[in-house]
């Protein structure tokens, strides 16, 4: 095979304390990496060499990718004002006046539909550096001449009519690290933000995002990932920054060290992360089982391979037909409708960039926020039935405390509650527990999610709502009456009393109040354009996608059993206690209605069998 050599700037994701991860950029760049097709058929761990045309598409710790010219005041980095020059209303005061915090739920689909949304976004895209600096210190304003640099803190009004102004007097922000200030990667002269993790769907959330990272999870025995054995379970093993990343309020508290500094962030995270982690070791153990031959390094590659295709197919196949609509994928491109003659769709592009797009990773596939529950129910089983218990969960009491899992059987229950309870309906509402709470440790109120993701797209300067309408085929606004088509005509009379002008309004505000118009989709076309846009890239260009048929490593009889993965199973497998679960976990059970529970044995398997000596 021909050997392709590049000279790289390769990036070692450090899960230190804050002000390591602050300082985690190397001075220099001095490493080669050698891409060879025909002696590394395996994923490199930081998504090198995945092309082979530009070996560092994907890699940690790149641009994003913009689909727009970034809008900032000065064209370089000062967040943008609107065309008059005053500044762009408050977060804050935006989020309270155009986002209700009504909790309806949803009437199809369950929690799990949206917690894997979270899962999918953590495995994508981790905006670069942005913790260990207090910019807001207990709600308190620093003074200007203080503040340390990058930092950003949303202001909270002194009238605001939830948060009291001698408690809450801002919301802490660390920009984004951007080209400017990265040794490694090109100045272009406008700040870029950096992704700290790969950009393919490659379960770096288990796995890590570096060698050296990878090799600090693995137990490095018969092809296993590291886990601790307590409570007659196995868990992740403890993070030695617990008290940098988790809250550690009792002896109780635990914190956990996966592949994403994120994983502790709520109890359902956490979860999806713990069954991921344990279906690698049940994968090796099985394939230990039918290979008695392969060694460690074979055994590792091979269950992380089938790990993350199983996955992917639940990614394409179930999760995303339910958001973005199945009509919707196969028009962009996201599914295909024939295979060739092994089974395979082989639609890589070698010249496709899956790097993430800003306006996906920082608006369009945030939306989930709006789905987010405040209390989360303890479900047990009684005979084929499942019930709810008197007890709730709630959210933010166990936000950074995922300790709350290893509390009698609350891993079981909380399992069987996230594919029992529906999530909040996908609407322009946003529960108390996202929007007044969020993170709040020990003290009575927190932060702003809605808020906190409109100051966020600022720092990244996003191109405005009017550019993206444009590119997304809706025609550009040049009065107030041109959005009636797609945000209800209230809440443009809304936006017209915090804008100047229709041209000033943002993608992360407008784009998240559209109706769902599009067939089965549950965003509005402008979010449904970027993320059709996005999930093509991903697919595309990925040369391992287990559907591709050319770098994947799959026979036809192998990626036959690779369909057949479900979240369902992937739970039943994987969570003590668990005994039935409906078919289709993304939605609702229903007794007479196509996916009433079954027995977890009874749901379709993926079967290693194809794996035996080959």
């Amino acid at each position: 095979m021909k050997r392709r050599r590049v000279w790289m700037c390769l990036m070692v994701l450090l899960v230190l304390p804050s002000a390591l991860i602050r300082n985690s950029v190397l001075a220099v760049c001095p490493l080669v990496a050698s891409c060879d097709e025909g002696t590394a058929p395996y994923r490199t761990m930081d998504g090198s060499c995945n092309s082979l045309y530009s070996p560092l598409y994907g890699t940690p710790y790149r641009p994003y990718r913009r689909l727009l010219p970034a809008w900032y005041a000065d064209g370089v980095s000062e967040p943008a004002r609107m065309a008059s020059g005053r500044p762009l209303p408050n977060a804050r005061q935006l989020s309270m006046a155009l986002f209700g915090e009504a909790e309806g739920r949803d009437g199809r689909n369950t929690i799990i539909n949206m917690q894997f949304g979270q899962l999918v976004a953590h495995d994508m895209s981790f905006t670069a550096d942005v913790f260990g600096v207090k910019c807001c210190p207990g709600g308190k304003r620093i003074p200007p001449d203080l503040l340390p640099p990058r930092c950003m803190p949303l202001e909270v009004p002194p009238d605001d009519p939830v948060l009291p102004p001698e408690d809450i007097q801002c919301m802490s922000m660390l920009r984004t690290k951007t080209t400017l200030e990265h040794p490694c990667v090109t100045n272009y002269g406008t700040a870029e933000q950096l992704s700290s993790v790969t950009a393919f769907l490659d379960l770096s959330i288990v796995y890590g995002n570096s060698h050296d990272q990878t090799a600090s999870l693995r137990e490095h025995r018969a092809g296993r990932m590291l886990v601790e054995h307590r409570h007659g379970q196995d868990w992740p093993p403890p993070n030695p920054n617990a008290s940098h990343l988790c809250q550690m309020r009792h002896e109780t508290d635990v914190c956990y060290l996966t592949g994403d500094l994120r994983s502790n962030q709520s109890p359902h995270l956490a979860i999806l992360q713990i069954a991921h982690l344990l279906e690698h070791n049940r994968l090796a153990g099985e394939l230990a089982r039918l290979n008695p031959c392969w060694d460690e390094e074979r055994l590792f590659q091979e269950a992380r391979r089938i790990n993350i295709a199983k996955y992917q197919s639940i990614v394409f196949n179930d999760w995303l037909p339910m958001y973005l609509g199945r009509a919707n994928m196969l028009q962009h491109g996201l599914l295909q409708d024939g295979t060739d003659a092994d089974g395979f769709v082989r639609d890589y592009n070698p010249l496709e960039d899956a790097t993430v797009s800003n306006a996906f990773g920082t608006a369009a596939f945030r939306y989930f926020h709006n789905m987010i529950v405040g209390q989360l129910g303890l479900y047990q089983e009684s005979g084929t039935e499942q019930s709810l218990l008197s007890d709730s969960v709630r959210l933010s009491d166990w936000l950074r405390r995922p300790g709350v899992l290893e509390q009698s059987n609350n891993r079981e229950l909380l399992t069987r509650g996230m594919t029992s309870q529906p999530h909040d309906a996908a609407n322009d509402q946003l529960t108390p527990e996202a929007k007044h709470f969020l993170f709040r440790n020990a003290n009575p109120y927190g932060a702003d999610l809605k808020a906190i993701d409109i100051h966020r797209a600022r720092d990244h300067g996003l191109a405005r709502y009017n550019d993206f309408r444009e590119l997304c085929g809706l025609g550009r606004a040049t009065r107030w009456e041109d959005l009636y088509g797609e945000i209800p005509r209230a809440t443009v009379d809304r936006l017209a009393r915090w804008y100047d002008t229709v041209d000033d309004v943002e993608l992360a505000v407008a784009g998240a109040l559209e109706n769902h118009r599009e067939a089965g989709a549950t965003v509005g076309p402008t979010f449904l354009c970027i993320l059709l846009e996005q999930f093509r890239r991903t697919r595309t260009g990925d040369r391992f996608f287990f559907e591709n048929g050319v770098g994947a490593g799959f026979d036809a009889s192998q990626l036959g059993e690779l369909r057949k993965a479900t979240i369902a199973r992937l739970l039943c497998d994987n969570t003590e206690g668990l005994r039935r679960m409906q078919p289709n976990a993304f939605l609702l059970p229903e007794a007479d209605g196509g996916n009433a529970p079954a027995a977890c044995d009874e749901l379709p398997e993926v079967l290693l069998e194809p794996w035996r000596g080959r």
